[in-house]
C-alpha cells in the first residue's frame, strides 16, 4: 500500500509539472528578457551608441565610430526583416570604408596571439572562475584527462549506446535528420554528415566521460553547477570541420578523439568576419564561402579578415579548451576522426558581445528555445530535445 501511495504521487507530482511547465518557462522567458532589455541593454541605447563589440581588455580597432554605428543599424534591419540580402549595397561600401582605415592606420594583418594553457591540476577550480570564466578569457587545460581512454572511439561509442539519437544533414535532401548512433557508424559519411548527439538524453554517458568533474569550475552562487545542456559533436572526416561562427553561453570543450587545429577570434573583431544576418539569433555565421583553410575563398571580397587577430592551436584527445560567449571559433580535423563533448553553462560572466545578444532578445527563435530548454527542465524530460534539428536546421546552408 505504502508503494502505491507513493506512485501516486510522484504520477500526480509529474502531472502538476506537466500542465505548470510551458505557462512558468514563458513567464521565467518574459521576466529574463524584461530584465536583460533594461539592465543589460539600457533599452538599447547603450548597444547602439557604445562602438565596443565586446568585453573591456581587448584592444579595439580603428574602424570609425559611425562606420560601426551603420553595421549596426544594418544588420538590425536585416535580421529584423529576415532578408540577409537588405542594404547589402550600402554594408559592401560600409566594409570597404573600414578597410581603407585599417590600411591607412597600418594595422597589423593576421597578428596570431598566445592563449594561455596551464597543464593537468596547475589551476584551480575556484582560480579558473575567477581568472577565464568571469572574465571571458579563453584558456586551454592540457591533459584535463590523462590519457584520454582508447575506447572512446566512435565505434567503442557505437557499441555501448547503440540507440543514441543523433542529429546528422542527409546529403541528399539538405536537411538536418534524426538517425542512431550505430547508423553514423556504419555510413561513416556516406550519406549522412554527422552534427551532434545530445549527452543529457542518456545518463550514461555522463559517467562514461566523467562530466560532472566540469561542474565545480562554474559555481553559481558558490556551489558548482550543471551545464544548461551538453552535446557529443560528430566531427568526422579530416579537413575543415566547421566555419567561422560563434554562439551564445560560455563553453567547456572536452577532446575525445583525433586531434583538432582550433581558431578563436575575440567578438569585439566581429564586423571583421562579415557576420551574416541569417539565423535566429542564437548563432552566428561568417557570410563568406570557406576555402579549405576555413579562411574566405574569395580573400579580396573579405579582405577585413585579415585585420582580425587571433588564437591558433591544436587540441588533443583529454584536452579542455574554455572560450566565452559570442567567441568566433573555426576547427579543422587533424585526423579521420575528431569527436569532443562541449557544455553550455551559465555561469555569471563579463558581457562578451552586447549587440549580438541584443539580436538575440529580438529573435523568436530564442524565446521558443527558451520555453523549450526551460519546460523540459520543469517536467524532467530535457532527453526529449535529442531529436529536436529545428535548432541546426540554420547550419545546412554551410554545406
Amino acid at each position: 500500500m505504502e508503494n502505491a501511495g507513493e506512485t501516486q504521487k510522484r504520477t500526480a507530482l509529474a502531472s502538476v509539472r506537466n500542465l505548470v511547465a510551458t505557462p512558468m518557462a514563458g513567464a521565467v522567458t518574459i521576466l529574463y528578457v524584461i530584465w536583460q532589455l533594461v539592465v543589460e541593454q539600457q533599452l538599447f541605447l547603450r548597444t547602439f551608441l557604445v562602438e565596443r563589440m565586446g568585453k573591456r581588455g581587448v584592444p579595439v580597432l580603428p574602424l570609425g565610430y559611425w562606420n560601426v554605428l551603420a553595421l549596426k543599424t544594418i544588420m538590425l534591419c536585416q535580421h529584423l526583416s529576415n532578408n540577409p540580402d537588405l542594404l547589402r549595397d550600402v554594408r559592401r561600401r560600409t566594409e570597404q570604408r573600414v578597410l581603407r582605415r585599417l590600411q591607412s592606420r597600418g594595422v597589423s594583418r593576421r597578428q596570431v596571439l598566445a592563449i594561455s594553457e596551464y597543464k593537468s591540476g596547475e589551476i584551480e577550480p575556484h582560480r579558473f572562475y575567477h581568472e577565464h570564466v568571469k572574465r571571458s578569457v579563453p584558456c586551454v587545460l592540457r591533459g584535463f584527462v590523462e590519457n584520454a581512454p582508447a575506447d572512446w572511439t566512435l565505434a567503442r561509442l557505437a557499441g555501448r549506446f547503440p540507440e543514441t539519437v543523433v542529429q546528422a544533414l542527409d546529403k541528399g535532401t539538405k536537411k538536418m535528420v534524426n538517425t542512431t548512433l550505430r547508423q553514423i557508424a556504419e555510413d561513416r559519411r556516406s550519406n549522412l554528415i554527422p552534427q551532434q548527439l545530445l549527452l543529457d538524453q542518456n545518463p550514461g554517458f555522463y559517467e562514461y566521460f566523467n562530466i560532472p568533474r566540469s561542474h565545480q569550475y562554474f559555481p553559481v552562487m558558490g556551489r558548482p553547477s550543471k551545464p544548461v545542456l551538453s552535446f557529443l559533436i560528430l566531427g568526422l572526416g579530416a579537413g575543415l570541420n566547421a566555419n567561422y561562427h560563434c554562439e551564445e553561453g560560455p563553453n567547456w570543450y572536452l577532446a575525445v578523439s583525433g586531434s583538432k587545429r582550433w581558431t578563436l577570434i575575440e567578438s569585439e573583431y566581429s564586423w571583421l568576419l562579415y557576420p551574416a544576418a541569417r539565423g535566429n539569433g542564437m548563432r552566428r555565421f561568417a557570410e563568406f564561402s570557406a576555402d579549405e583553410h576555413g579562411e574566405p575563398s574569395d580573400r579580396d571580397a573579405y579582405a577585413l579578415m585579415e585585420y582580425a587577430p587571433r588564437y591558433e592551436f591544436d587540441l588533443h584527445p583529454g584536452d579542455v579548451l574554455f572560450f566565452p560567449a559570442w567567441m568566433w571559433h573555426k576547427t579543422i580535423n587533424l585526423h579521420e576522426e575528431g569527436l569532443g563533448i562541449t557544455c553550455r553553462y551559465t555561469a555569471p560572466t563579463q558581457i562578451s558581445n552586447r549587440y549580438f545578444r541584443g539580436l538575440q532578445l529580438l529573435s523568436a527563435g530564442f524565446w521558443k528555445s527558451c520555453v523549450e530548454v526551460i519546460g523540459c527542465s520543469i517536467r524532467g524530460n530535457i532527453s526529449d530535445l535529442a531529436a529536436d534539428t529545428e535548432h541546426n536546421e540554420q547550419e545546412t546552408a554551410l554545406y
